[in-house]
């Protein structure tokens, strides 16, 4: 985002805006712009004797005429007060509505505030208590507030969740929301594991870049041999095959019939005979471009001809950028079940480019959510994930993210590849960690494998909404729980219901490939956060799940 002049930081008090603000500044060679300490000049006194001598009315006044003066400047990073943002007409083109202006707001839970407000007071030593933390029940009173003023704090770019994650961290993360793609020479993403490297390079405007980036991980390849579907093809071949040429590759491209059906051994075959009809060699390049079909078919097709060419993912649906491009599963459906043959083989290189979510169908963008989802589910029970700040990201930013909009889009894409990037390099042949990523697909699989009528991001969030019914019949989960994970189902447009045979559904479950020595392996989530794996869960709490997710055909 180079067309950002200067960065504005709202939310409550208490939520870090001062702190992130000079760290930002320093980082970025900014000026730094703090309307609270601004007014305490102006005032001559701090911002709590102001509110009590002079009044809430005269305090906004001045405090509007600040934010005027500091927007007006470039090249700047501006601190807000907790309630500067609440007039509408603060948002209006003069204002945080100005050209060149990127508003990242703040939020934390009311006892990080309180405990940062009281901290704050005591290092001040001001005689005037704080109006946050005025009364007997502040806590309540930030909490009612929260609950008033979340159309005004969502109108910013990104909400960043900023509980337990030190200053220069959300400093970073908001510098980080201004690199130029372009300029990119690291990836986002490098996914080590002990036999092989995946480098994972996530921007808007990457495809344009994509032959280069081809070129320098193989610089001596000679082909490009381009796997799609029909529809992708018809939408960005073009532009891959000039990339690929203008770094010197002979491109060459097939499309398969788009969806499930082409992740088969015919096609498979398919894609053999003209490979090898056409003198691929072991130097060559196998480009993935499209959806999560084409990329575990094209990458079961690369680890096998020749045992195995350079492969590169080229992601453009959102579930195959979250998860499918990601940790070097590959593999075609068998009638028995949903990818039972395949293999584990790295892709040396992912190519991320946000910009290709705006080409798709709606139904097939909505599917991805569950991807989405089903990260900030498990996130705590990830390495590195204590932060457990996704599943509140998805229901603050859920407008700006439905929408594509960015920083937010790219924000969250890289934070969900960074999620499963680790639980791979933790566990990369699935003996452990790795099947927490299965939460939902157990039921999921089947349901999506009965006859294929739902899409697998459509099945997943069914899936995901029986496992924590399961839960809850085993007492892992509570109310809660099953309630935040049915409302951001609902927010992102995803089915809740589906119609199908629960015979057909059963016996699907039975030829899943996670059992474990006979035994059906579930990813069942927990009170508060996190899966844990359970084994062996009585049949009739499956179908009682089954049940409740379950809708009878309206078809005569």
């Amino acid at each position: 985002m180079d067309d950002v002049l200067r960065i504005v930081l709202i939310g409550f008090s208490g939520t870090g805006k001062t702190t992130v603000a000079r760290l930002l500044a320093e980082r970025l060679g900014w000026e730094r712009y703090d309307t609270d300490e601004a007014l305490e000049r102006e005032f001559g006194m701090t911002i709590p004797e102001v509110f009590a001598e002079r009044g809430e009315g005269v305090f906004r006044a001045a405090e509007r005429e600040q934010l005027v003066r500091a927007v007006a400047r470039d090249r700047v990073v501006v601190a807000t007060g907790g309630g500067a943002v609440v007039d509408p007409a603060t948002w209006g083109p003069d204002l945080l509505g100005r050209a060149g202006t990127l508003v990242v707001a703040l939020d934390a839970d009311p006892e990080t505030m309180i405990a940062r407000l009281r901290q704050q007071q005591a290092e001040q030593g001001a005689a005037v208590e704080r109006p946050m933390l005025a009364g007997v029940d502040p806590r309540a009173r930030i909490a009612d507030r929260k609950t008033r003023r979340p159309e005004a704090y969502d109108r910013a770019a990104i909400t960043l969740i900023v509980d337990d994650v030190p200053a220069e961290s959300v400093a970073g993360e908001v510098a980080g929301l201004l690199l130029d793609p372009t300029a990119a020479t690291e990836p986002a993403v490098r996914l080590m594991t002990t036999s092989s490297r995946s480098d994972i390079f996530i921007a808007p405007g990457l495809s344009s870049g994509l032959g280069a980036m081809t070129r320098d991980r193989w610089p001596k390849a000679r082909r490009a041999w381009v796997i799609s579907d029909t529809n992708v093809a018809e939408l960005h071949w073009q532009g891959v095959k000039a990339a690929h040429g203008d770094a010197g590759f002979d491109t060459r491209m097939r499309a398969v019939a788009p969806g499930e059906g082409s992740k088969s051994l015919a096609t498979a075959g398919e894609l053999y005979d003209w490979m090898l009809s056409g003198a691929i060699e072991r130097g060559d390049v196998v480009v993935a471009l499209g959806g999560g079909v084409v990329g575990d078919l094209a990458g079961f097709v690369a680890a096998t001809v020749l045992r195995g060419v350079g492969f590169v993912q080229v992601p453009t649906s959102l579930l195959a950028m979250v998860d499918a491009s990601v940790g070097g599963k590959t593999g075609i459906n068998h009638r028995a079940g949903k990818n039972l043959i395949g293999a584990f083989y790295q892709p040396p290189v992912v190519v991320v480019d946000p910009r290709f979510l705006a080409t798709m169908p709606h139904r097939s963008l909505t599917e991805g959510w569950a991807e989405v989802i089903k990260h900030a589910v498990i996130q705590r029970s990830t390495p590195g994930g204590e932060r457990g700040d996704l599943l509140r990201f998805l229901e603050r930013n859920a407008h700006q993210l439905r929408v594509l909009a960015e920083p937010a889009t790219t924000y969250l894409i890289r934070r969900n590849v960074a999620l499963k990037a680790a639980v791979v390099e933790a566990d990369e042949r699935e003996t452990g960690l790795r099947a927490f990523l299965n939460f939902g697909h157990t039921l999921g699989h089947a349901i999506e494998a009965a006859d294929y009528r739902y899409l697998h991001g459509e099945a997943v969030a069914v899936g995901m909404r029986a496992a924590t019914r399961i839960a809850f019949d085993l007492g892992l989960a509570g109310e809660a729980d099953a309630r935040t994970l049915d409302r951001l189902i609902e927010t992102y447009g995803l089915p809740t219901t589906v119609e199908v045979d629960p015979e057909v559904a059963m016996g699907k479950i039975g030829s899943d490939k996670k059992r474990v020595s006979g035994s059906q392996r579930w990813v069942l989530p927990k009170a508060g956060g996190g899966v844990e794996l359970c084994d062996d869960v009585a049949e009739d709490t499956v179908r009682r799940a089954l049940d409740a997710v379950r809708v009878e055909s309206t078809e005569n």
